[in-house]
């Protein structure tokens, strides 16, 4: 694996965007204005701004083995992020993100996070030369702590820059 600029451990799910005048009350319906299906995640939005901005990005999260996980890496590869370290989970669907903007800008969002779509531990351990081989690891904290402390941790034990938002410490201290 080339020398990556960062590698992001993070989440990677579609996003379904749905643009409404006014979001209905219970029982209540709405037409949506606008529709937008898209890659997503904070891990997956994190790297592909990465590369926008001229870095080189890899990517570790977790997408489930349907249609939707390769259309997500494909774009993900096309925007200019290394995908290689995303594991495909059998028997798993993909994460679903849903925001529902209405009118004034005001959003809701709903997530469909399958537990098996969240890195664990071994997943992180097991990417441990994907992690060492980035310049800088960026450990986003909607994962399982246990899998971000190990992310952490891996890039501490090789001298690599780590991030991760500073105002959230995983529970058992920083690694």
């Amino acid at each position: 694996m080339a020398e990556l600029d960062a590698m992001v451990v993070g989440q990677v799910a579609r996003d379904l965007v749905l643009l409404v005048d006014e979001v209905p009350g219970p029982a209540g319906t709405a037409p949506a204005r606008r529709r937008r299906e898209l890659p997503g995640g904070k891990g997956a939005n994190q790297a592909v701004g990465l590369a926008q901005l001229g870095a080189r990005p890899g990517l570790l999260g977790v997408v489930g083995d349907d249609d939707i996980a390769e259309r997500l890496l494909a774009r993900a590869r096309a925007d200019g992020v290394d995908v290689r370290a995303v594991l495909r989970r059998a028997g798993t669907p993909t994460g679903l993100i849903l925001d529902l903007v209405d009118a004034g800008g005001r959003w809701r969002y709903v997530e469909d996070l399958p537990e098996p779509t969240l890195l664990t531990e071994a997943d992180v351990t097991g990417a441990a030369d994907a992690l060492r081989a980035a310049r800088a690891v960026l450990v986003q904290l909607q994962q399982p702590p246990a899998a971000a402390i190990a992310a952490a941790r891996i890039g501490r034990a090789a001298g690599r820059r780590r991030r991760g938002p500073p105002s959230a410490t995983p529970a058992a201290g920083p690694p």
